[in-house]
């Protein structure tokens, strides 16, 4: 027998079968490990529910469509009722508090509200398109002040000067404005060079945050951060804004399926949680807008294979040539004199030429609780399925669990202990507002 003598610090060769039962050990590790950290820690999606009101039998004032609503630190629901031109206030037991405004074309009426943002101390500013103004109002519901969005000179301002989302600052006095997507602000500003008047100022787009100020007569916009971008090959196409049909065809040749959305809100403190990846990946950003913390799980993003375009493709010729579409485009035809005749065959052709982006993105939503949670919805089953799980965090950035996507929807808008807004939709699609309260650990 021949024996090796070894140094002090040298360690003994493992034999053949010695490395194969490592390998296989540290594979097994590596696999349980992953699914391990993958794995949801379900909660119950059930919660109580504190009021409702609205559906077939509401009383007058509750009689308002799905729209913009806001909670204030007395936990009064403020919810926009566009055709009504009014802001409906409710206490956290369905009871009406006060109706503020009404529809009309003066300061303080409302004439085409588009959206609603809600300060914590019931202050209110509604997006009024129509009057091309941010329209304060107290908390009392007296007005304030009439902001225009854009100059006089612009006849363009009012859908010029609009923004995809808007969010009052929890501890300001502007407003936090993500932009509108850059072909639409270039359509807008052709059309009022064509009608002789001023071009609007330079704004973010639909990936990008702004800080919007109300303290004057003109609202000011200061950029906040802006959001990643997939590079694409686009067309941009020649517009003739006097053809109707060359405008949408432009818009809709723009979309890409499957580009990562841009999803964002703010925190108690006034910083921004905000995800633009195919990741999961949860960006905190203060108010100089440079990424702080990044919040993960191990979800990867699904590749887009042929067999996933050719099937998004077909379900959107589907869905183009379903009894409702139908109707709808009927409806529009004869409405429209004949100008939307080839509505349809733009809106298929549309769909038969889409671009892809090159993976299927993993978050779909995201809202920040009252108390600095974040709520994240994840994809479903299936690549275009929105409706999938909900992971909770809590506002020190742990993950708390996981809601069944099946069985839990994302809040219409997170309120003071614990109270949240859903919509619901009843017979005939008639709207009920219910109000719920969330358990400890998860607000």
């Amino acid at each position: 027998m021949t024996y090796v003598a070894l140094s002090r610090d040298a360690q003994p060769m493992p034999n053949a079968s010695a490395l194969v039962r490592l390998t296989a050990l540290a594979i097994f590790l590596l696999a349980t490990g992953a699914a391990a950290a993958a794995q949801d820690r379900p909660l119950p999606g059930e919660f109580a529910e504190v009021c409702r009101v609205g559906g077939m039998d509401a009383p007058e004032w509750a009689f308002f469509d799905v729209s913009s609503v806001g909670f204030d630190a007395a936990g009064n629901l403020h919810i926009l009722d566009a055709d009504a031109g009014q802001i409906v206030v409710m206490d956290s037991q369905c009871d009406l508090v006060r109706t503020v405004s009404r529809k009309g074309e003066g300061p303080g009426e409302l004439n085409m509200p588009f959206m609603l943002a809600v300060w914590r101390d019931g202050r209110t500013a509604v997006m009024d398109v129509g009057q091309a103004a941010y329209q304060v109002f107290a908390p009392d519901g007296k007005f304030e002040r009439f902001v225009s969005m854009g100059s006089d000179r612009n006849p363009m301002a009012g859908v010029g000067g609009m923004s995809v989302a808007v969010r009052a600052e929890p501890a300001g006095d502007g407003l936090i404005a993500q932009g509108m997507p850059s072909r639409m602000h270039m359509i807008f500003e052709t059309m009022a060079g064509l009608l002789g008047g001023d071009s609007s100022e330079e704004r973010v787009d639909d990936r990008g945050l702004e800080r919007i100020d109300l303290a004057g007569e003109t609202v000011s916009a200061a950029p906040v951060l802006q959001g990643w971008r997939p590079a694409l090959d686009v067309e941009e196409g020649e517009i003739d804004i006097e053809d109707p049909m060359s405008i949408m065809e432009s818009m809709m040749n723009a979309q890409v399926g499957f580009e990562p959305g841009f999803h964002w809100d703010l925190l108690p403190d006034g910083s921004v949680v905000w995800s633009d990846s195919t990741a999961f990946a949860i960006k905190f950003s203060g108010p100089g807008g440079s990424v702080g913390d990044v919040v993960e799980r191990p979800y990867e993003p699904e590749p887009v294979t042929a067999s996933i375009r050719r099937r998004t493709i077909e379900e959107g010729l589907a869905g183009l040539e379903g009894e409702d579409d139908e109707a709808l485009f009927a409806e529009m035809e004869e409405m429209g004199g004949g100008m939307f005749s080839g509505i349809n065959a733009t809106m298929r052709r549309a769909i038969e030429d889409m671009r892809f982006h090159n993976e299927v993105p993993v978050v779909r939503g995201l809202k920040a609780t009252w108390d600095g949670g974040v709520w994240v919805r994840r994809r479903g089953s299936e690549p275009s399925d929105d409706e999938g799980p909900i992971d909770v965090f809590t506002p020190d950035r742990a993950y708390a669990g996981t809601l069944d996507g099946e069985r839990a929807e994302m809040p219409a808008a997170f309120g003071p202990d614990g109270l949240v807004a859903y919509w619901e939709l009843g017979e005939f699609d008639v709207p009920t507002m219910v109000l719920k309260r969330l358990p400890e650990g998860i607000r």
